[in-house]
């Protein structure tokens, strides 16, 4: 394992020396850029929201489902010529203990061929974003590919709204939320999910300038900084100044406990002072008091909803990925609540969990998500070469970690911002073992 280690810490993590150009190269680069383009693009760029979307009981999207299972076999084939030893060091006891209370939640579930379906997707999306990292030669490499992939993005959301923006901008004919035409979406299907892609791609143009182009790195930053503005994003544009400040002090830190404790204490803030609201009354009087939209554009409806639906299944849950949607929540929760039966998720990751996997599953998740990559952080190497790369997986698991706290994105079915949180995390992970081999 050690040898295996030490190959980490001469490839993606600890090196830039120039990238050759041969077939080996190509097929690398292809894949790479192939994999982002089908999590934030999708295979579904540009869909229409003037109908209802299909019932999330249905057996699924069969384009994801084969687009992302040749993925996954793709990079598996690949990896299996590549050192698959690689991919056992980040089999780490948590993600282990994790995945296996995913798998008895689903047996427990109220819907287990839909968990099971979903845990088994997850899977494929876990090994995907894994082997991914596998693929750049080294640091300049991946800095190559990433600026592509944000450029292509970039173009493609911005040509959507100069050409179609009917498919482009929410409208007033959108089946759902009409209240938010106007309001730029690119390729994505919800201007959230927009603005949460374009504060990544702001991640990723400050590393890109740093590590290769300040002019291009500048350039990336700027379209993503007005198309951000354009979607009015207010989770996104939220919190991406809190992972700015807690990233600088977590890379200044030399204590890893500071970095992990100020991590969990402000991850805590976030949900007593959101979810919290519908639990405690002091805190709800006083974010009343402060705030003018208390009820966090109509989430604390579904938080009540789902605080007391999880006090009934606190230790399993309903089923991994299995709670809202089904026909228990769709038609079984009174016609008074209306916005909760029409929701497809909690609107607050950590929530969410909660009822899908139990208490145990989100202690879990929070040790795997939270904890470990800080912890990963303060074990890599903080050599000047590899110093960009880390402070971009760190920035990118912060704002996850963060920005779940108002959206669904932990454990998500092909969700952009868990795809790259994901990426991050196995990123750090690689650092810190890349570290331990030198």
């Amino acid at each position: 394992m050690q040898n295996v280690a030490q190959h980490d810490a001469e490839t993606l993590i600890g090196a830039s020396a120039h990238t050759t150009i041969d077939v080996d190269t190509v097929l690398r680069s292809v894949l790479f850029i192939a994999v982002f383009l089908l999590a934030w693009i999708s295979l579904h760029p540009f869909s229409s929201l003037a109908h209802p979307l299909p019932a999330v009981t249905e057996g699924g999207d069969l384009a994801n489902q084969v687009g992302y299972s040749a993925v996954f076999l793709t990079l598996a084939a690949w990896s299996s010529y590549h050192q698959p030893a690689r991919l056992l060091l980040i089999l780490r006891p948590a993600l282990v203990v994790l995945l296996l209370w995913c798998a008895l939640t689903v047996a427990t579930s109220w819907e287990p061929a839909l968990a099971g379906r979903r845990l088994i997707f997850a899977l494929v999306l876990l090994g995907t974003s894994a082997m991914l990292l596998l693929l750049p030669k080294n640091v300049r490499h991946f800095s190559d590919l990433i600026a592509a992939v944000a450029l292509i993005v970039l173009a493609t959301c911005y040509l959507g709204v100069l050409l179609i923006p009917q498919l482009a901008v929410h409208q007033v004919t959108d089946f759902l939320e009409p209240e938010h035409a106007g309001e730029w979406r690119g390729v994505f299907p919800h201007k959230n999910q927009a603005g949460a892609v374009m504060v990544l791609l702001i991640f990723i143009g400050l590393f890109v300038a740093r590590m290769r182009s300040l002019m291009l790195g500048g350039l990336i930053v700027l379209l993503a900084a007005v198309f951000l503005a354009f979607t009015q994003s207010k989770t996104s544009i939220g919190v991406m100044p809190l992972v700015f400040i807690l990233a600088t002090i977590i890379s200044r830190s030399r204590k890893p406990a500071t970095g992990i404790v100020l991590a969990v204490i402000v991850l805590f803030a976030f949900n007593l002072f959101s979810v919290g609201t519908v639990i405690f009354e002091p805190v709800q009087r006083l974010v009343q008091s402060i705030m003018p939209d208390a009820t966090f554009t109509g989430r604390t409806e579904i938080w009540q909803a789902g605080v007391q639906a999880a006090a009934q299944r606190p230790i399993t849950g309903y089923g991994f990925s299995a709670f809202f949607g089904t026909d228990e929540v769709v038609y079984g929760l009174g016609e008074s609540a209306t916005w909760v039966n029409a929701a497809t998720d909690a609107h607050n990751a950590y929530l969410n969990l909660a009822l899908t996997i139990g208490l145990p599953g989100l202690a879990l998740t929070i040790v795997w998500i939270v904890v470990l990559p800080i912890a990963d952080f303060y074990r890599g190497s903080r050599e000047p070469e590899t110093a960009p790369l880390q402070l971009l997986f760190l920035r990118a698991c912060l704002f996850g970690i963060y920005a779940s706290c108002f959206e669904s994105s932990i454990f998500q079915q092909t969700g952009e911002v868990w795809f790259f949180f994901m990426t991050s995390a196995f990123g750090l992970r690689y650092a810190s073992l890349a570290r331990a081999a030198a």
